[in-house]
């Protein structure tokens, strides 16, 4: 296979890095324990090339060692392989590689495309120019949303965000992908936006300033204290409030199941069946059954980040993207599986889609599948 060759490849070429600047807390969080440490003391011991190059010698360690008993992985590499050769450009490619690569051996060996020379002062720039007297507080991560005038940065949009959010979304184009010059994926000027995953607002608002006073934003998010918050920022921009509207139900592949839920933010947990600690319930709606409820005459772009329900949400949306062929930007990241099932999901549509991968981090999190109808 094309692609366990590449991988292999690209194993042993970031086996000779040890990188002490490819860490930030906002994005990795905390996590400089004993343990993490003495963790990444052992991969600084395995993952050097003489180590690496006579163990990878060997095909069984490589394969049924090192991919199948240490991480799972072997029974992916078809999928992969399969992924590899449906991506429309090399530079697709090359981050697929790559990105199994950092899931393999993370921050200390792999530094992702996203992290540019320009990475730290643009972030830090950010930081800089937030308000430390107006944020508000959250019981759970990120803990506090910091007010911000993105008139700083071309933009006429004011809002609460955290910060790495706000800086991929709205500095880094983390939903639109230049192919050139002259061609790019991404909602544009009288869209009609499906944005599967609203949180507090960052990216509805985000998508009405691209697609203009003729397009619209549907913005999925049911959590109730995330809704308020939403519904807080879009007070704020009474400029692009009235082309942005909250759905306040979970997506599934059906309407009509409960969802039980705990209130905290993108770290809230759902579940089908009841637990200790449950605040409410929700229905679920499928996105088919949406847009025959809202009467919806177009869809052009759908963006979801839905924290690994994006396999049944794409289920639920069969006849909307047969329908309607829109410009997708899919979450992969959140899990294995996403990686290799949601592109065979939509290429078994038979729809002729382009696909091309993009990445905004500078760690595992947001690697978006980007899909443009031919």
């Amino acid at each position: 296979m094309k692609f366990d060759k590449l991988l292999k490849a690209e194993l042993i070429k970031q086996s000779a890095n040890y990188y002490t600047d490819n860490f930030e807390y906002l994005g990795h969080g905390k996590h400089r324990s004993f343990k993490r440490k003495a963790l990444n003391l052992g991969k600084r011991i395995l993952f050097t090339p003489p180590v690496f190059k006579t163990l990878f010698s060997s095909d069984y360690f490589y394969k049924e060692v090192f991919l199948d008993k240490g991480f799972g992985m072997k029974k992916y590499l078809e999928k992969l392989d399969s992924f590899y050769d449906k991506l429309e450009d090399q530079k697709s490619k090359d981050l697929l590689v790559l990105i199994i690569a950092y899931h393999l051996m993370d921050y200390t060996k792999v530094k992702v495309p996203f992290h540019t020379p320009n990475y730290w002062n643009d972030l830090n720039d950010l930081i800089a120019k937030r308000d430390e007297t107006n944020s508000i507080d959250l019981n759970f991560a990120p803990f506090k949303l910091h007010y911000y005038d993105l008139n700083n940065y071309g933009k006429d949009i004011k809002i609460y965000f955290s910060e790495i959010g706000g800086y991929t979304t709205f500095l880094r184009g983390h939903y639109k992908h230049i192919i050139d010059k002259d061609n790019y994926i991404g909602a544009a000027p009288g869209d009609t936006v499906l944005d599967l995953g609203g949180c507090f607002g960052d990216t509805a608002l985000y998508f009405a300033d691209e697609i203009g006073k003729e397009g619209k934003v549907y913005s999925f998010e049911f959590i109730p204290g995330s809704v308020q918050l939403f519904n807080r920022n879009l007070d704020l921009n009474p400029r692009l409030k009235d082309q942005i509207e909250i759905v306040d139900r979970p997506l599934w592949d059906k309407s009509g199941e409960t969802i039980y839920y705990v209130d905290k933010g993108g770290g809230s947990k759902v579940s089908f069946k009841d637990f200790e600690g449950s605040e409410g319930t929700k229905q679920t709606i499928s996105i088919d059954d949406f847009v025959k409820e809202y009467n919806v005459q177009k869809v052009d772009f759908i963006k979801t980040d839905i924290e690994g329900a994006e396999p049944y949400t794409i289920n639920g949306a069969v006849e909307t993207i047969k329908r309607f062929r829109p410009k997708m930007a899919i979450s992969i990241y959140h899990g294995m599986d996403d990686f290799t099932g949601i592109i065979e999901q939509i290429d078994q549509m038979n729809l002729n889609y382009k696909y091309y991968l993009g990445h905004a981090s500078i760690y595992a999190a947001e690697t978006v599948l980007f899909c443009k109808p031919a």
